[in-house]
């Protein structure tokens, strides 16, 4: 499962549909709840990222940083920073790539949007409440159930997302793509 995929398909999907977001930088902290074995291999790339030699590390940096991406996962937690154009913003577009043909359903009571998705390109299905603090800032909490090696998997991710500021500074925006 890739979690970053999953992370701005479902922690950004219902932001798309709520109060306009504010332009800027913007940072979307996710903590997988993961399987023994799982926390096993994200411990595993963590150390693998901070063993690399630098020169390598900033090439991986700078091809994320290209498709509008800055990201860690120290301490479990993966942190993406990310830029949200004027543009996005005013057409309440969340820089969400959604990767899998994917639907969704979304539907909002108040500060809260719940979000009920379905892709094929693999296959998986899951639900997303995202509560909104104003256009600054909302909480999430994912779960995704999936097909591994013929066993359902659920997969669980908590997260919140928050504005920074206006400046980008070397963040590039994210192209946005929609869930049909």
């Amino acid at each position: 499962m890739k979690f970053p995929a999953l992370l701005l398909i479902a922690g950004l999907a219902g932001a798309t549909h709520a109060q306009t977001m504010k332009p800027g930088l913007w940072e979307f902290k996710q903590t997988p709840q993961l399987d023994p074995a799982r926390q096993a291999q994200m411990a595993q790339a963590q150390k693998a990222m901070e063993s690399m030699p630098p020169e390598r590390r900033q090439m991986m940096e700078q091809m994320m940083a290209q498709k509008g991406v800055s990201m860690s996962m120290a301490g479990g937690t993966i942190t993406i920073k990310t830029c949200v154009t004027k543009e996005q913003a005013e057409r309440n577009m969340a820089p969400v790539t959604h990767h899998g043909n994917c639907t969704q359903d979304v539907k909002r009571s108040g500060s809260t949007i719940q979000t009920h998705f379905v892709c094929t390109d693999p296959a998986s299905e899951g639900d997303a409440t995202i509560t909104l603090r104003g256009n600054e800032g909302f909480t999430n909490d994912v779960t995704v159930r999936h097909q591994r090696q013929g066993k359902t998997e659920v997969s669980k991710v908590n997260g919140e997302g928050r504005w920074l500021g206006t400046d980008c500074g070397d963040v590039k925006p994210m192209q946005s793509s929609q869930a049909k």
